[in-house]
This record gives structure tokens, sequence and C-alpha cells, in this order.
């Protein structure tokens, strides 16, 4: 496709015969254009353009219908306005947008390398996971047979305490039954012997007068 456009700044036409500006623009893609010396085909020609190259745009003449342009290596001349234009031509933006394309695929694949290794990395990961949490469950299950073992020697001591403890308050209770039996012991003694030596003494009350008489009869015997 071609494109006959308009000269570049062609409203300056109807302005001032030379009128300076730094502009960018672009060769259009007709043609190879010459760079010259000056306005007109009488002036050498310094460098030869080709279609989409850049250019800046340093001053116009609207008059001779000439542009002062340098070039992307620093050259400085004169070309025809007509063959400049202010967007790139479509070669070079196809050119661009192929690259732009390049770009993009490049990062897609990119992106997908990446991804991949990231499901890989998580694979990986789930991998991993998935082994600790067995030694988690294996630790756990370890875990509960310590514990249950330790318990019972804890469970044990428990038990043998309450019994120590049983045991004093028996004991406790055995002396307290103790003292109250040898208190009731030594009062029954009491009483017996009390109740002995009232009984000999009612009994010798009873023969005292006997033998008093019996005396009385044997003296008289004599």
């Amino acid at each position: 496709m071609t494109y006959r456009a308009f000269p570049l700044f062609v409203c300056l036409l109807l302005a001032s015969p030379m009128s300076a500006l730094a502009a960018t623009a672009y060769v259009t893609d007709e043609l190879e254009i010459t760079l010259r010396r000056g306005q007109g085909t009488q002036f050498g020609i310094r460098a030869m353009l080709d279609s989409g190259s850049r250019v800046e745009v340093l001053q116009q003449d609207a008059e001779s219908g000439y542009s002062q342009v340098r070039t992307a290596s620093g050259t400085e001349g004169w070309v025809l306005t007509r063959y400049l234009q202010s967007s790139p031509v479509a070669r070079e933006q196809v050119e661009a947008a192929r690259r732009a394309q390049a770009t993009a695929e490049q990062r897609a694949v990119e992106a997908v390398s990446k991804l991949e290794t990231v499901q890989t990395e998580n694979t990986g990961m789930r991998t991993q996971i998935g082994q600790l949490e067995e030694k988690v469950a294996s630790l756990e299950t370890e875990l509960r047979r310590v514990s249950s073992a330790a318990a019972r020697p804890m469970e044990i001591q428990r038990r043998n305490e309450q019994l120590v403890e049983e045991v004093r308050a028996l004991e406790q209770e055995r002396d307290r039954l103790g003292m109250e039996l040898r208190n009731e012991q030594s009062q029954r003694d009491n009483w017996i012997t009390g109740a002995a030596i009232a009984f000999i003494g009612l009994a010798l009350g009873l023969i005292a007068p006997h033998l008093r008489r019996r005396k009385s009869g044997w003296e008289g015997l004599g």
C-alpha cells in the first residue's frame, strides 16, 4: 500500500516563507530521496535517505518547498517537504507491529516456561507437604503413646500417695482407738479393784462378828 499524503506542515505554506522548528518526520514510503546541501537540485547530494528514515526537521521554507533536516547520524541537509510525513510509513509501522508481536510472543513463551517451572515447584512442594504431614501424624501418634506410657507411672505415683495418706489416716485412727481402749481398760481395772476392795471389806464385815464369838467361847472353855 502507498501513501500520497499531503506534504508535512502544509499549513505553514500560508505562513512566512522561512520558518524554524524542531519536529520529527519520516521519509515517505514511495521512494528514496536526496539530502542536499541546499534548497534545489543545483546543490550537491550529501546522502540518500531510504523510505521510512527518521529525521528531525530543523526549519521549513514554504517558498522553495524544502525543509532542513538532521538525520539520526547527525548529517544535516535539505529535502523536499512533500516527501516528509508526520507518522512512520506503513512498512515501518508493520515492522514495529511485527517487533511488538515477536516481543509479546517471546514474553508469552517465557511466561509459559515460568508457569511450568512454578507448577513443577508447586508439585514438589505438595510432595514435601505430604511427607511432612505424614511425619507430623507419626510424631503425634508417638507423642500419644509416650504420653500414655508416662501417664501410667504418674497415675501409680498418685495412687501410692493416696494410699500412703489413707494408711496414715488409718494409723491415726488406730492410735486414737488404742488410746480410748487403754483408757477404758484402765477405768475397768480401777472399777474391778474398787469392787474387789468393797467385796473384801463387806466379807470381812460379815465374818468378823462370828470370829469374835468363837474367840469368846474358846476363852470360856479354858
